[in-house]
């Protein structure tokens, strides 16, 4: 008699497990970081030719990307024009959004590389007291944040001291008033403000509500004693109105120069900042030269020190701090 077959048991396969609303969701909004980085630069430079040459990425790739990036959103993006393209009422959302999104994506990645490499760095920057007080506590505050394994030094000096120290190597970072004329040292500019003359409250030159460049000749007036940074400014605005002034004090410190204006007879030419809170108590009064005397903030570090992840970051982060100011005047020609 034959053997009778044992039945096999066969498994039905698993199902497969749909996908998560929260899967699908993502699905659908993600962008593609390729696309909006190419999108962005030909938005910014305003044609797919600038873009190439900027980038070193052929035409052909770049459109063929941001059309896909028009089928992922479902929206026409960009439109070409004689001269180049234009931004379509979607594109120009989307541009808005771009920066941003891509700035993040970069600090991320560095602050991985950061900590991959279990970095323990050391950053120095000096600057002069007006700027240090004002800006380098939030610098420092964000930065930490973001990279709490590297050591930070700041450095509050004159303005000589603060270009001597860039020379010296002795810091990472300095705070200048000038671009230094040396190939060694490059730079990158902060921002603009202007130079107040400031009294004390009560001083009569207050009276006006503008100080004419001619009428420095008949005030009482402290200059800086230092030749770096704002006394070459000073120097050149007297010479531009044919004005020489031999004033009898020459002061090296912002503190001083606000101590001896208290007393109430001399007066100073000094950026807001240096004296806010004796502006904000009423104090102190300031007024706007005619004509207009400003001075330009730089960012300078040796060009021969190697850019490594963590300078990078805190260059980003002085730029931010600074520019993200209320009332700062930027201007990057």
């Amino acid at each position: 008699m034959a053997a009778v077959p044992k039945r096999l048991k066969v498994e039905a396969a698993p199902a497969r497990k749909r996908r998560s609303d929260v899967a699908d969701l993502a699905a659908e909004n993600l962008l593609d970081s390729r696309r909006l980085f190419y999108f962005f630069h030909v938005a910014r430079l305003g044609s797919f030719t600038a873009a190439e040459a900027s980038l070193d990425v052929a035409q052909s790739t770049m459109s063929r990307q941001i059309q896909q990036l028009e089928a992922d959103v479902g929206v026409q993006l960009l439109q070409r024009t004689g001269r180049g393209v234009a931004l379509t009422h979607p594109g120009q959302i989307l541009y808005r959004q771009a920066e941003s999104i891509l700035h993040e994506m970069s600090s991320t990645r560095e602050q991985i590389s950061v900590a991959s490499k279990s970095a323990r760095g050391q950053i120095t920057i000096a600057a002069s007291r007006p700027f240090s007080s004002r800006y380098i506590p939030e610098v420092i505050h964000r930065f930490v944040e973001k990279y709490p394994d590297v050591h930070l030094t700041a450095l509050e000096a004159s303005s000589g001291q603060v270009y001597q120290h860039l020379a010296d190597g002795a810091v990472d970072f300095a705070v200048v008033l000038h671009t230094p004329n040396s190939h060694k040292i490059t730079t990158h500019k902060l921002m603009v403000e202007p130079l107040l003359l400031v009294a004390r409250r009560d001083h009569p030159v207050l009276a006006a509500k503008v100080i004419e460049r001619t009428a420095l000749a008949t005030i009482d007036l402290m200059l800086p004693a230092a030749s770096h940074g704002t006394r070459a400014i000073l120097e050149r605005y007297l010479d531009e109105g044919g004005l020489t002034l031999d004033p009898t004090l020459r002061l090296d410190s912002v503190s001083l120069m606000k101590a001896i204006v208290s007393q109430g007879r001399y007066c100073a030419l000094l950026p807001a900042m240096a004296c806010e809170a004796e502006l904000a108590s009423g104090d102190f009064g300031a007024r706007p030269l005619k004509p207009l005397l400003e001075r330009t903030l730089y960012l300078a570090s040796l060009r021969d020190r190697p850019q490594t992840a963590i300078l990078k970051a805190m260059e980003r982060e002085i730029m931010a701090v600074v520019r993200g100011k209320p009332g700062n005047l930027v201007d990057d020609r």
